[in-house]
């Protein structure tokens, strides 16, 4: 069977969002070898965090994500993140990350919801996902204090977003990224001190990974009209 060609905008698209991401990583590990201006290394991160996603929203744009409405909450879901990206950056509130994070995965739930039967979440599978989340949530829950619940809820949602994308090989790798790329920010965070930037590159280069590979399977799945089977 021929390999389609991936389409002009998302090549761009992910060439530009992964140029973004070695600088990224370049200033987290000039930073923890104290290489440099620190406060403008910083603000060169946080710049950054805001520009990642851009890339590959606009790409879906102009594949016409917005005419369907399968797209236009995918894209919803993929802004969501790129605000709690941007704004958890800046403000270094672990809420706005978290709260942020999880409206945009409810939105890619939605947008994933109508090829449900199409994916692991319609099967045994399910089960394992839950039960990864159950365990990994847990864990962090406990050391998250009072945001032990918010961080419950959110591994729980994390899994059937993972479970409902893997409708196909780009869906399922960028579901399992997604997962390892939050939870191993979730350890980070309330549970051990990873020391950067091992931390950056494991969760930013799984997260950038699992929007690419999203964006690539909402492109598949449009363009083959499995978006709207019920």
């Amino acid at each position: 069977m021929p390999t389609t060609p991936l389409p002009r905008p998302l090549r761009v698209g992910f060439w530009i969002a992964g140029v973004l991401l070695v600088v990224n990583l370049g200033a987290a590990t000039l930073l923890a070898l104290e290489i440099g201006d620190a406060g403008l290394l910083e603000q060169l991160r946080v710049a950054l965090m805001w520009a990642l996603l851009p890339p590959i929203w606009i790409a879906l744009l102009a594949l016409g994500a917005l005419r369907h409405a399968v797209g236009r909450w995918h894209v919803a879901a993929a802004v969501l993140c790129g605000l709690g990206d941007g704004l958890g950056a800046t403000t270094g509130i672990t809420i706005v990350l978290l709260g942020l994070f999880l409206l945009g995965h409810i939105a890619y739930l939605v947008a994933l919801w109508p090829t449900r039967r199409r994916s692991l979440a319609w099967g045994p599978a399910a089960i394992a996902y839950a039960v990864i989340a159950l365990i990994a949530g847990g864990v962090i829950a406990i050391g998250a204090g009072p945001l032990a619940v918010p961080v419950l809820l959110y591994s729980l949602v994390l899994a059937a977003v993972a479970a409902l994308a893997a409708i196909d090989v780009p869906g399922l790798l960028g579901g399992l990224l997604f997962m390892v790329g939050d939870l191993v920010l979730g350890l980070g965070l309330f549970v051990v001190d990873i020391p950067d930037p091992l931390r950056s590159i494991v969760v930013l280069v799984a997260y950038a990974a699992a929007q690419a590979l999203l964006a690539l399977s909402l492109q598949q799945r449009l363009r083959l009209g499995l978006a709207v089977v019920p």
